[in-house]
């Protein structure tokens, strides 16, 4: 998106289609679609307004059927064909290529074909997940091994109970939630908060990928990927910085959180 008077761009991610109530179709009831997809030529965007982004305040100023411009689209990834296991951080509105991504895997491919995808969804403010379950710190971790114990065929007979996040709630939550309940055995998100004093540690990190070398016997290999995305102080924070070089920005070498651990059946790219 351009700014139109300022030398300013910026890259964004569009939001996938979902439906006007996403709880229906995942309860089995009629779907109720929003008239939102490709052959309509909209697109749906996450844009925090930051009190000192020139673009984003520009944006939010703007009132309903004023003109943009926009370029692109410009492809960053390309996700593999044999997924096997995604872990998604996301920081704020970085759960826009999360959101992008669950889609892609989950809704559109065979059951056969789905990955099983975390997203660990961090954020400033409880505010800004309102309605996701932020859970204590000595309790977050035991929570996923819990929800992946099922997949993984424990004996152990565990039931995680949330409730469904209402209108007041945040859209994006409700969607997060529509998608566990859609793809039960492939899908899992957890929320973090700073005012909760709740972050994404390593240990919360651990959990998701001890689970991925827990294989199912007769389970083909596949690549395993954990994405990074979100402010460039949170990529950099988990996965080093990105670096420039004869003007295009590469990967840069694996650093910060992620770059500490033992990873080495795992790929990592940050967005």
């Amino acid at each position: 998106i351009k700014h139109p008077l300022l030398t300013i761009a910026r890259l964004y991610t569009p939001i996938p289609t979902i439906l006007r109530d996403p709880y229906a179709h995942a309860l089995g009831e009629k779907a109720n679609y929003q008239s939102l997809n490709p052959q309509d030529n909209q697109l749906r965007f996450l844009i925090r307004n930051h009190p000192e982004g020139e673009l984003s305040r520009f944006l939010s100023r703007l009132q309903p059927g004023a003109r943009v411009e926009l370029r692109g689209p410009y492809q960053e990834f390309e996700i593999p064909d044999n997924l096997e296991q995604v872990v998604f951080l996301a920081g704020g509105t970085g759960i826009s290529p999360a959101l992008q991504m669950a889609d892609t895997l989950l809704s559109g491919r065979s059951e056969a074909r789905k990955p099983r995808m975390t997203i660990l969804w961090a954020n400033r403010l409880a505010e800004d997940c309102k309605g996701g379950l932020i859970e204590p710190p000595q309790h977050h971790e035991g929570f996923f091994q819990q929800a992946w114990q099922k997949i993984f065929g424990s004996d152990v007979s565990l039931t995680v109970s949330r409730p469904l996040p209402g209108l007041e709630d945040s859209p994006i939550v409700r969607e997060l939630s529509a998608l566990e309940l859609r793809h039960p055995g492939n899908f899992r998100v957890g929320y973090f908060a700073d005012d909760q004093q709740r972050f994404v540690t390593e240990g919360d990190i651990k959990a998701q990928t001890r689970n991925g070398n827990q294989r199912l016997s007769d389970e083909k290999s596949g690549k395993k990927l954990i994405m990074v995305s979100g402010p460039d102080g949170f990529v950099e924070h988990f996965a080093g910085p990105k670096v420039w070089k004869e003007g295009r920005e590469l990967q840069g070498e694996l650093g910060g959180v992620l770059g500490k651990m033992q990873l080495s059946d795992w790929g990592v790219w940050k967005l």
